[in-house]
């Protein structure tokens, strides 16, 4: 999650470009594999003090080239210098703290990895099962021993001569192949493994309170994941005593209380604003966590105050 700030808008002069200057995008197939690239830019968050926990369905690699920064992965803040690196998956929640008078400068590369068409022989080497190595990163910071900076840095200069060309495309993706060969030994620092029970519960809760659609994508959250959606579900179930479906409602119903108190809008119009489908499902379902109607709820607090 990176922010533009608009007081440091010029070049970085080791790599000639702005910050948060897309350098490229685009998709690129090999053997079984379809990497989408989804960009590649210089991260300075000068002006901004902390990026809180999130997470996303795609691959993120951050890279400090000057200074330093602090990441955590649901755990403590570890301290990442210039020269280092860390890798966030799909589904892995994470959190960022920055110096705002004085940021690191790194470079943030994002993109996917999904299966291609193409039939590959039996006992034939699969390109997308090593990318997907990937997905089963640890949290940790790694120390570039092996010239990942320098593989970036020559990204950047062929992106900005050719932009988002074959062969640029292709050494993204020579520098995304170099991390799957990294051994896990190199880590200089590991953050330690937090219950894999609570993490999962954390991950379905920041997910669901970022989804503001009328359509929760469970399937998609359950990718992200990386389980299936009918084991994501059981599982959840079994640790919090609920479904996926009614936690996204009550906080959908707790997003809506705070509006019956604090605004003057019409009901109708917080039902389709927290992201409930109707008028009527809306009260039935607030009636039903509440014991009263949002109309009720409302002329309550009225009368408190």
């Amino acid at each position: 999650m990176s922010l533009l700030n608009q007081r440091h808008p010029q070049e970085i002069p080791f790599l000639g470009v702005q910050p948060y200057q897309t350098m490229l995008s685009g998709n690129l197939t090999i053997n079984d594999a379809v990497v989408e690239i989804i960009d590649l830019l210089v991260e300075v968050p000068a002006g901004f003090a902390q990026c809180p926990p999130h997470l996303h369905t795609w691959y993120e690699l951050n890279y400090v080239f000057e200074g330093h920064m602090q990441t955590s992965f649901g755990g403590s803040m570890m301290d990442i210098h210039a020269g280092e690196f860390f890798l966030i998956p799909p589904g892995m929640e994470h959190a960022h703290a920055y110096e705002p008078n004085d940021p690191h400068k790194g470079a943030c590369l994002r993109w996917r990895v999904d299966h291609g068409t193409a039939h590959m022989p039996v006992n034939t080497f699969s390109t997308y099962e090593q990318l997907n190595v990937l997905s089963r990163w640890k949290p940790g910071v790694y120390a570039d021993e092996f010239g990942l900076g320098m593989l970036l840095t020559s990204c950047f200069e062929n992106a900005k001569q050719k932009g988002t060309s074959f062969a640029t495309l292709l050494q993204v993706v020579q520098a995304i192949f170099s991390i799957t060969e990294l051994s896990p030994e190199r880590k200089r620092w590991t953050e330690t493994e937090t219950n894999s029970d609570h993490s999962l519960l954390r991950k379905v809760e920041i997910y669901l309170n970022d989804d503001q659609s009328y359509d929760v994508d469970v399937h998609r959250l359950a990718a992200s994941l990386h389980m299936s959606y009918g084991h994501l579900a059981r599982k959840y179930k079994k640790l919090s005593g609920q479904t996926i479906i009614d936690r996204m409602g009550q906080i959908r119903l707790e997003r809506s209380l705070e509006l019956l108190r604090s605004t003057d809008q019409p009901i109708q119009e917080i039902a389709y604003i927290t992201g409930l489908s109707s008028l009527s499902y809306y009260s039935r379902l607030f009636k039903k966590m509440y014991g009263m109607s949002p109309k009720e709820y409302r002329d309550k607090g009225k009368e408190k105050e």
